[in-house]
C-alpha cells in the first residue's frame, strides 16, 4: 500500500448548521442560504418548494455569527475558523466578498471586494461605506453564554449573558465608548441558572428575550421584566416571524416547534404567549421564508419545509411538512455490503428520536410498476402514442396494451402489424402512423389499415426508423433509405458497401424528425464504425476501433447541446465519438467498459431531459453532467433491450426485457448517489454485516425518561435482513447497560459465524461480552457470555480469536468448547476509542495518548508491544492499511497515516512515524474498504486502486485513493497550479486550509491530494485549464495537454461515480 493518498468526497455534507434568509439572487425574490461545514448552498423558494439556486465551497469552514448592524437584508455574514470574517452578497447569480485585512474576532467589515462569477450572471458588486477599523475585546473573569446588541439603541448596546468566577449566571449591559468596551448595569442577577439564549427583538418592540428551560423573560432597560412559564425545554434555534417582532418561533432540542407571541399596546409588550406548534425534526437553525412557510435545517436529522396552517379540525395537525432534505449526519457508524456486485454503504444515521438506517448506493434504482414473466424475447419497442408494447421473439411477434384501469392485456391484433413475422424495428412516424420492419418487409400503417409495404425477397438483416425515414441492410452491405412521405414509402437511395453492416441508427439531432446522417456499426476491423450522408448514402467520415469484436449496437444522442456518436460492442466495451452536427466528423474518441456481455442501446426520457440506457450484464444508464459523459449503474442483475414506454399514464416510464421476464417501470432521479432511508424504532448507533447470515447486526440506543427521575440510556441488539431490512429478531439490555461494539466472529475450528455483543453498565462499571448465533429460523441463540470486570470499548476478530478492550486493557480470549477463555492480556496508555487489525498486527487509538501497535505472538500466545507513536493526538477513527502503515483521523479534523519505523535507527525504541497529514475539516466516525465506483475503467489506463471510505459528523462520505509516487508527483503539482490560476471563495488559502494547526501545533500538509480541487479541473473553461497546464502565475508547466489531463481526472473520478 501506498501512503500518497487522493482524498474525495463522494456525498457532500448534509447537516445544516446554519441558515438566513434574504434576497440575495434578487430583489423579487426569496432565498433561503444554508451553511454546510465548508460548502454554502443558496436556495429560490417558488410554488413548487425551494429550488437550488447555487452553490459553493471555501477553503475554510463557514459560521454564522449574525448580521451587519445597519446592514441591508441582502449581506450575510460567515465566519472561518481562523477568525477570518466574510460579509457576503448575492445579485444575479454573483458572490461579493468583503474581507477584514487583519482581525481575529468580528466586528464590522471593510471595504474589500472580491467577486465569485456564477452561471451567466453579471458581475454587479454593491458599494458599501464600512468603517475601515475594527475593535478586539477582552471579557476576563467572564464566561460568555450569549450575546445580542439591542437594536432600538443610538449608541451600539450589547447585552452578555455571562457565567462569573463564581459560576453565577449574570445578564449586563455594556456600551461602546472611544474604542472600549464599558460596563452598565447589571440587568438580571437572580434568574435559573440553566438560562442559556439571548435574542434581540426588532427595534419595533426592542429589549431582548432571555430563554430558560422553564421561564421565557422579555426584557427591556428601564422595564420590568414580564416572564411566561413554559414546559420544560432546552430552547436552541428560534427565528422572528415578522418586523414588528410580535411572532417569534422558537425549537427546541426534542423537536418541538413553539410560538412565542408577544402582546403588545402602541409598541409596548405587555404580555407573553406561549403555543405549541408541533413536532419537527430536532432542529439546528429556523428560518422563515414567506406566508406561514418556515425552514426547519438541522444537523442530527433531515432537513424540513413546513407549513404552518392558520385553521385546522380538530384531528388535524397545525404544521404540514412540505418537503424534506436528507441528512445523513450525524453518522456514528457504518459498514460495506456487496449486494450482487454492487457496492452499498449502509449507515447508522441521526440522533434521539431522528435515528435511521441509510443505505447509500452509486447507482439508478428502478421504480417497478408492473412484471410479466416471459421469456425468448429478442427485442422490444414502445409504440407510446397507443399505449403499446411490440416484442419480437425469433419467429413472430406480440402485442401489449397498457389499459386504462394501469391493466396490461395481449392483443390479439392491431391494425396490420403482422403478428406472424420476426420484428427487427418498429417506431410510432408522423401523422400518427406506425412502421414495422420484418424479416423481409417494410410495413406502413395507421391504426385501421395497411398503407404501403416495401418488401424484399432478400433478407433483412438490421434496420433503424426515425419519424419520417427507415434504413435497412439487406446484407452483403447493401443499404436502402426509405421516406415517409404523402403516407407512402419512397425509395430515396441505394448502395452497396464493401464490408457487412451489424448495426444502423438514424436518429435525428434535437428536435428535428429527420436524420442527416446514417450511422453504421460493421463487421470490418479496419472500418469499425461508418457515417454517411443520408440524403445520398456517401461516407463522411470513418472510424477504427481496433481489435476483432463487433459493435452490436450504434446510437446518435444529444447531451447539453453536445451530440455524440456511441458505439457499443459484444464484449460490453462502449465508444464514444462528439459528432459535429453540420460536417458529420467525428473526435475526441474515448472507451469505458459497460460489462462484458453484449450491450443493446437505447434513448429513454426522464423530465424532460434524454438520457440513454445501456442494456447489457451490468445495465448503465449514459447521461452527461458538466459537459462531460457519466455512466451510472443500474440496480438490475442483468437487461437484453430496453425501450422508452412514454404512455399516458406513465410518461416517464421505460420497458425493460430481463432474464425474469418484462420489467415497466420509472427509473429513479440520476443522480450521484442514491439514499434509501430506513426508519428504525430505536437509534442505531454500530453496525456490522454477516455474509455467512445474510444479515446485518445493529446495536441500538433508546433514552428512558419520566418525570420522576433522571434520564437513563439504554440499548439493544438487532438483527436485520440483509435484503427486505426487515427486523429478524432483537434484544435489549437492562437499565443502565448499554452495548457499547460489535463484530462478527468465525472462531478457529468452527464453521459457525458468530455476533460478538460487547456492553457496559454505567451504574458499578461491570460489562459482558454476549456470543450470539443466528439460527436456522432466522432468529437469535444466546451461546455463551462473560462478565467482565470494566466496560467494553471495542471488540475485533484476529487470527480466529476475538480481542477485546476493557477498561484500558486489551483482552484476548480463544473459543473453547462454546466459551470465551482468556489468552492473553496487555496494558494500554488509556482507554481505547478505537481498534484495527490487519493479520496480526492490532493498532490501538485513543484520545490521550495517540496509536501503539501490538503483534499476536501465536507460539507464545501473547501480545507484544511493536511501536507507539510519540506525540498526543486524539484519535476517533483508525484502519490499518497493511502490517506498516495505519490511516486515522483526528478529533480536530484531520487526516494522518503513521508508519512502523523498521530501520536500524529506531530499533531500540521503535516508533510510529507521521508520514502523511491533511486537515480534512470534518470530523470523522469510521473508515472501511470498499468503493463506490463502478469500476468500468478503460484498462489500458492508469489504474486507480480505491482503498477506504469514511463518513463524517456532517454526512458527509468520502473515498480515500492510493497513488503510486509518479501520479502524485503530476497530482501535487496540479493542485499547486490550479491553486495561483484559480483563486477561491474571499481568497482564502487552499494551503493554510489543508495544512494541520492545533493550537500551537502546525504541520503543513503531505502526501495528501484533494481530490475535491483536483475534479473541479473539469469545470474550468477551456482557457483555465490551459493556464493551469502552462503553469500560469508562478507555478510549473505539466507535461501533459489539457486533453490528457482531463482523461486523469476522469479516471480519478471513476473511483467514486
Amino acid at each position: 500500500m501506498s501512503y500518497h493518498k487522493y482524498v474525495v468526497t463522494a456525498q457532500k455534507p448534509t447537516a445544516t448548521q446554519f441558515s438566513v434568509k434574504g434576497s440575495f439572487t434578487s430583489s423579487e425574490e426569496i432565498n433561503l442560504i444554508l451553511g454546510k461545514g465548508t460548502r454554502i448552498e443558496v436556495y429560490t423558494l417558488t410554488p413548487d418548494g425551494l429550488k437550488p439556486t447555487i452553490e459553493f465551497k471555501g477553503s475554510g469552514e463557514f459560521t454564522f455569527p449574525g448580521q451587519p448592524r445597519n446592514e441591508t437584508t441582502n449581506v450575510i455574514t460567515a465566519l472561518d475558523p481562523s477568525w477570518r470574517y466574510l460579509a457576503a452578497t448575492l445579485y444575479e447569480s454573483t458572490v461579493t466578498l468583503l474581507i477584514p485585512e487583519a482581525s481575529q474576532h468580528p466586528t464590522v467589515p471593510i471595504q474589500r471586494k472580491v467577486s465569485l462569477r456564477h452561471k451567466e450572471g453579471k458581475r454587479r458588486p454593491q458599494e458599501y461605506n464600512h468603517p475601515q477599523d475594527h475593535i478586539n475585546i477582552s471579557l476576563p473573569d467572564k464566561k460568555v453564554i450569549s450575546l445580542a446588541f439591542l437594536q432600538d439603541t443610538l449608541d451600539p448596546t450589547l447585552l452578555i449573558l455571562y457565567e462569573d468566577a463564581l459560576e453565577q449566571r449574570l445578564l449586563q449591559m455594556f456600551t461602546i465608548k472611544d474604542r472600549q468596551l464599558v460596563p452598565g448595569d447589571i440587568i438580571l442577577d437572580h434568574f435559573e441558572s440553566d438560562a442559556s439564549l439571548l435574542i434581540a427583538m426588532p427595534p419595533a418592540v426592542g429589549g431582548v428575550l432571555l430563554v430558560a428551560s422553564k421561564f421565557i423573560r422579555y426584557l427591556k432597560p428601564n422595564q420590568p421584566p414580564i416572564a411566561i412559564g413554559i414546559r420544560s425545554s432546552t430552547i436552541n434555534s428560534h427565528c422572528i416571524m415578522n418586523e414588528e417582532g410580535s411572532r417569534v418561533l422558537l425549537g427546541d432540542a426534542e423537536g418541538l416547534l413553539y410560538l412565542l407571541a408577544l402582546n403588545t399596546t402602541n409598541q409596548c409588550v405587555e404580555s407573553l404567549s406561549f403555543i405549541y406548534l408541533g413536532s419537527i425534526s430536532i432542529p439546528s437553525c429556523l428560518a422563515y421564508l414567506d406566508n406561514d412557510i418556515v425552514f426547519v435545517g438541522s444537523n442530527l436529522a433531515d432537513s424540513q419545509l413546513v407549513y404552518i396552517q392558520r385553521t385546522t379540525g380538530e384531528s388535524e395537525d397545525i404544521l404540514q411538512i412540505i418537503e424534506t432534505f436528507a441528512n445523513l449526519g450525524p453518522i456514528t457508524d457504518f459498514c460495506v455490503a456487496d449486494k450482487g456486485g454492487q457496492t452499498q454503504v449502509i449507515t447508522c444515521s441521526g440522533a434521539g428520536k431522528e435515528g435511521s438506517l441509510r443505505i447509500i448506493r452509486n447507482g439508478v434504482g428502478l421504480n417497478e410498476l408492473a412484471m410479466i414473466p416471459i421469456s425468448g424475447v429478442k427485442g422490444i419497442w414502445a409504440l407510446g402514442e397507443y399505449d403499446l408494447l411490440l416484442m419480437s421473439f425469433v419467429h413472430q411477434t406480440r402485442l401489449l396494451q397498457l389499459q386504462k384501469d394501469h391493466t396490461i392485456v395481449q392483443l390479439d391484433t392491431f391494425s396490420a402489424i403482422d403478428l406472424n413475422a420476426r420484428t427487427l424495428v418498429a417506431g410510432c412516424v408522423v401523422d400518427g402512423m406506425i412502421i414495422q420492419v420484418t424479416d423481409h418487409s417494410v410495413r406502413l400503417m395507421d391504426t385501421m389499415s395497411l398503407l404501403d409495404v416495401w418488401s424484399s425477397d432478400e433478407l433483412i438483416t438490421v434496420a433503424s426508423v426515425n419519424p419520417t425515414q427507415c434504413v435497412i441492410s439487406l446484407g452483403f452491405g447493401k443499404l436502402v433509405a426509405l421516406q415517409v412521405l404523402n403516407r407512402k414509402l419512397n425509395v430515396i437511395g441505394e448502395t452497396r458497401l464493401s464490408f457487412e453492416i451489424s448495426c444502423i441508427d438514424i436518429h435525428p439531432i434535437g428536435s428535428r424528425t429527420e436524420s442527416a446522417f446514417v450511422a453504421l456499426g460493421t463487421w470490418n476491423s479496419n472500418t469499425n464504425v461508418c457515417l454517411l450522408s443520408l440524403s445520398d448514402l456517401q461516407p463522411i467520415a470513418q472510424k477504427s476501433l481496433g481489435g476483432t469484436v463487433v459493435p452490436r449496437s450504434i446510437l446518435i444522442s444529444q447531451f447539453e447541446n453536445t451530440v455524440y456518436l456511441l458505439v457499443a460492442l459484444g464484449d460490453g466495451q462502449f465508444y464514444n465519438f462528439k459528432l459535429d452536427s453540420i460536417s458529420g466528423q467525428l473526435s475526441d474518441k474515448k472507451r469505458t467498459f459497460l460489462g462484458k456481455l453484449p450491450i443493446h442501446l437505447s434513448n429513454f426520457s426522464l423530465n424532460g431531459v434524454t438520457h440513454v440506457f445501456a442494456a447489457s450484464d451490468k445495465p448503465s444508464v449514459v447521461h452527461s453532467r458538466n459537459q462531460k459523459l457519466v455512466y451510472s449503474n443500474v440496480n438490475l442483475k442483468e437487461v437484453r433491450c430496453a425501450t422508452s414506454f412514454g404512455c399516458h399514464a406513465f410518461p416517464d416510464a421505460v420497458a425493460l426485457i430481463t432474464k425474469e421476464g418484462l420489467i415497466i417501470g420509472q427509473m429513479e432521479e440520476i443522480q450521484k448517489l442514491h439514499i434509501t432511508k430506513i426508519p428504525t424504532i430505536d437509534t442505531p448507533r454500530r453496525i456490522v454485516y454477516q455474509e455467512s447470515t445474510k444479515s446485518f447486526g445493529i446495536i441500538t440506543e433508546r433514552m428512558i425518561s419520566d418525570r420522576y427521575r433522571p434520564s437513563t440510556v439504554t440499548g439493544g441488539f438487532e438483527v436485520l435482513d440483509d435484503q427486505s431490512f426487515t427486523v429478524l429478531d432483537r434484544i435489549y439490555f437492562k437499565e443502565f447497560e448499554r452495548p457499547l461494539s460489535v463484530t462478527s466472529v468465525l472462531f478457529e475450528d468452527d464453521p459457525n459465524e458468530y455476533y460478538i455483543v460487547a456492553s457496559g453498565k454505567e451504574n458499578d462499571g461491570l460489562g459482558r461480552i454476549l456470543v450470539l448465533q443466528l439460527a436456522s429460523d432466522r432468529k437469535l441463540r444466546l451461546i455463551s457470555q462473560l462478565k467482565t470486570g470494566g466496560m467494553i470499548d471495542c471488540v475485533r476478530p484476529i487470527e480466529g480469536k476475538l480481542l477485546a478492550s476493557i477498561q484500558g486493557t486489551l483482552y484476548l480470549y480463544r473459543w473453547q468448547s462454546q466459551r470465551l477463555v482468556k489468552v492473553s492480556s496487555r496494558r494500554l496508555p488509556s482507554v481505547t476509542r478505537c481498534m484495527t487489525t490487519h493479520e496480526n498486527f492490532i493498532m490501538t487509538g485513543d484520545l490521550a495518548y495517540s496509536v501503539v501497535m501490538f503483534q499476536y505472538d501465536r507460539q507464545s500466545d501473547q501480545l507484544l508491544e511493536v511501536a507507539a507513536h510519540e506525540k498526543t493526538k486524539e484519535v476517533l477513527a483508525m484502519k490499518a492499511i497493511d502490517s506498516n502503515l495505519v490511516i486515522g483521523a483526528e478529533r480536530e479534523g484531520h487526516l494522518f497515516v503513521l508508519e512502523h519505523c523498521q530501520d536500524e535507527v529506531s530499533a531500540d525504541e521503535p516508533l510510529l512515524d507521521v508520514i502523511s497529514t491533511w486537515h480534512l475539516g470534518d470530523v470523522v466516525s469510521r473508515f472501511r474498504f470498499g468503493s463506490l465506483g463502478m469500476n468500468n475503467v478503460d484498462p489500458d489506463s492508469s489504474p486507480i486502486a480505491p482503498s477506504l471510505i469514511f463518513a463524517t459528523a456532517s454526512g458527509a462520505i468520502g473515498v480515500i485513493a492510493d497513488l503510486s509516487p509518479e501520479r502524485y508527483k503530476l497530482l501535487y503539482q496540479m493542485q499547486c497550479n490550479m491553486c495561483r490560476v484559480v483563486k477561491g471563495i474571499g481568497e482564502l488559502s487552499h494551503t493554510d486550509w489543508r495544512n494541520v494547526n492545533i493550537m500551537y501545533r502546525k504541520e503543513e500538509a503531505m502526501n495528501f491530494i484533494d481530490g475535491d480541487l483536483i475534479e473541479s479541473f473539469l469545470d474550468l473553461s477551456s482557457q483555465q485549464m490551459q493556464n493551469v497546464v502552462d503553469g500560469l502565475h508562478g507555478g510549473r508547466k505539466l507535461d501533459l495537454t489539457v486533453e490528457d489531463l482531463c482523461k486523469v481526472v476522469e479516471e480519478l473520478m471513476s473511483i467514486h461515480s
